[in-house]
């Protein structure tokens, strides 16, 4: 039985997971104003994907973004060819970094030396954030207010943040102290939390709205324990 929606339903993240973790074998399909989208799933492995001319692992940073369509999946439909082999966990943290290295070459450089993502730490966040309830988006910032890794988080939810990081970033690089102290941001479509690591490093995480200062400070404390093993 075919199973439909809509990516208001679900994000798109979250959707390309959904066979993953449920170990299904069949067709997603993905229909925006931008095109069709088709991925195939073995056992819950990404195995093909196809946009336009594009195939592979390549279609997910063009499409990683979307986030208004309809989709479909058929179970037991399989692929003439494979074009994917590694893990989706893998493929979505690549297409996010390019996605991201893309956006970064199309604004002016400001002459500050890039950072490049830790992907081993990118997955430690995108853990993390499974394991806490109600987080959206984790990220950890150098003392030079530059991005060293982030979780895997839906597009909507990293427009909300988006506005907010350079302010954020600017608090990091501009505190005073050797380690940043905690901070929080409430605003009416998201809750900010900060809070340094050590000397080098801090971690910012992000809820909905509704998600209490007091519950938002224990997922810090959680987190940022967790990051430095104190």
């Amino acid at each position: 039985m075919a199973i439909n929606g809509t990516l208001s339903d679900i994000g798109f993240v979250s959707l390309l997971q959904f066979p993953n973790s449920s170990r299904k074998t069949g067709l997603l399909t993905v229909i925006t104003m931008d095109g069709k989208a088709e991925f195939y799933y073995r056992k819950g492995e990404l195995i093909h994907a196809k946009y336009g001319k594009k195939t592979g692992s390549e279609v997910l940073i063009d499409i990683v973004d979307w986030n208004e369509g309809q989709f479909t999946f058929e179970p037991g439909l399989e692929p003439e060819e494979t074009t994917i082999k590694d893990d989706l966990h893998h493929i979505l943290m690549w297409a996010l970094k390019e996605r991201d290295e893309r956006k970064k070459d199309q604004k002016e450089n400001d002459g500050s030396p890039s950072v490049e993502l830790d992907a081993e730490l990118s997955g430690k966040l995108d853990e993390l954030m499974k394991s806490a309830s109600g987080i959206e988006y984790i990220c950890v910032v150098t003392t030079l207010g530059q991005l060293a890794a982030r979780s895997i988080s839906e597009s909507s939810f990293l427009q909300k943040i988006e506005p907010f990081m350079e302010s954020i970033s600017c608090f990091i690089s501009e505190y005073p102290g050797k380690v940043t102290g905690k901070a929080f941001i409430e605003d009416i479509s998201i809750s900010i939390a900060i809070s340094g690591l050590n000397e080098t490093q801090t971690v910012v995480i992000a809820a909905g709205p509704e998600m209490k200062l007091g519950r938002l400070a224990m997922a810090l404390g959680r987190i940022a324990r967790n990051l430095t093993g104190v």
